[in-house]
């Protein structure tokens, strides 16, 4: 199987991948210059020792979900996301988000978009306990196309946390028969906008209400990425210790694999997903392995928990208001495959694809 419709959307993850590994072969041997990570780079979040602290370290951005808000003229929603991709991957390592600093790269310092930016930011460190204590614009018109003349613009962020003495998560305590707790996402999240942009801007305008949604296309595409700091916390008062989180970002369900342990996942009471993937889907005509690959799925966070801690973590995350679902367990498996038998697809390395 090959993301066939992604990479007509622009995206050739493939090649992404390739070129990836030939930066981290370039920049991998820096790590002996000063603290190492703790965890695989390939994890969520790097972690390192310092002073006696593991702190917890991480960058990301809101992508090409940018060009929706530019074409809606509506920005106030995207600062959540910036915040929510950073620390969502900082609490995978066991960490607590503690601060944050943003870069904004633009065609154009609009004041007006700059504050809708910044009450986004605010809100979004407000939903995860975090300060925002600096950043950097550069005004760069010459390299920001947008969709229209002076409308260019980047937002990405750098998030900071501290992993507590004896909390470090990376999956490697994981065993056979420990739960899976999938926790709802609020949509598209901040990943695969490229393909969705394509596929139902061919066929609706931004503006368009649409009765399956109950919104219009615009309010659906910019509901802000979930922010999980108060789910995780929830669960760890509740007094269960994560065998492992993993952020259901890019990828999908395939992020589950970045755990340290020797095993696959069985998934089998996956939740139906929304109605915007399910749009998608069928305009698309895009098949369902690429859309498990690609998107979400309604799935934004994974918790994996002993068996006997899944209805106490359960009713933890309820009194949180989100919705969660104990969808399938660890298995041994030393070449650590998804499988999702309601879909007829087992994931292994980067995408999925039929097992029929």
């Amino acid at each position: 199987m090959s993301t066939r419709a992604y990479a007509r959307s622009g995206v050739d993850t493939s090649r992404a991948d390739s070129a990836l590994s030939r930066l981290l072969l370039e920049v991998s041997p820096t790590q002996a210059f000063g603290p190492p990570s703790e965890v695989g780079v390939g994890h969520f979040a790097a972690v390192i020792q310092v002073g006696g602290l593991q702190l917890a370290l991480t960058t990301d951005g809101v992508g090409t979900k940018i060009l929706v808000a530019e074409l809606a003229g509506k920005y106030d929603s995207i600062g959540i996301d910036c915040v929510a991709m950073n620390v969502n991957d900082l609490i995978c390592v066991g960490a607590t988000p503690l601060a944050m600093l943003d870069y904004i790269a633009c065609a154009d310092t609009d004041p007006d978009v700059f504050a809708e930016i910044g009450r986004g930011l605010a809100e979004g460190a407000r939903q995860a306990g975090v300060s925002i204590v600096g950043g950097e614009t550069a005004q760069i018109p010459d390299m920001l196309r947008g969709c229209a003349p002076g409308k260019g613009l980047d937002l990405v962020g750098m998030a900071v946390g501290v992993v507590p003495k004896g909390a470090l998560l990376d999956g490697s305590g994981i065993e056979p028969g420990d739960a899976v707790i999938a926790l709802a996402s609020s949509g598209i999240h901040s990943n695969g906008l490229s393909l969705a942009r394509r596929t139902l801007l061919s066929k609706f305008s931004l503006d368009e209400y649409l009765e399956e949604l109950g919104c219009t296309l615009a309010e659906e595409l910019l509901k802000p990425t979930q922010i999980y700091v108060p789910q995780v916390n929830a669960i760890r008062e509740a007094g269960i210790r994560p065998r492992a989180i993993a952020h259901i970002s890019g990828d999908g369900l395939l992020n589950l694999r970045r755990v340290e342990a020797p095993v696959g996942f069985e998934l089998t009471e996956l939740p139906e997903p929304q109605r915007i993937f399910q749009l998608i889907e069928s305009i698309g005509e895009v098949d369902r392995a690429e859309m498990r690959t690609v998107f979400n799925m309604g799935i934004g966070l994974a918790v994996v928990v002993a068996e006997p801690d899944v209805e106490k973590a359960l009713l933890a995350i309820g009194e949180t208001g989100l919705a969660a679902w104990h969808v399938g367990r660890a298995v041994a498996d030393p070449e650590r495959r998804i499988r999702i038998p309601q879909d007829g697809l087992v994931g292994h390395s980067k995408q999925f694809q039929s097992e029929r």
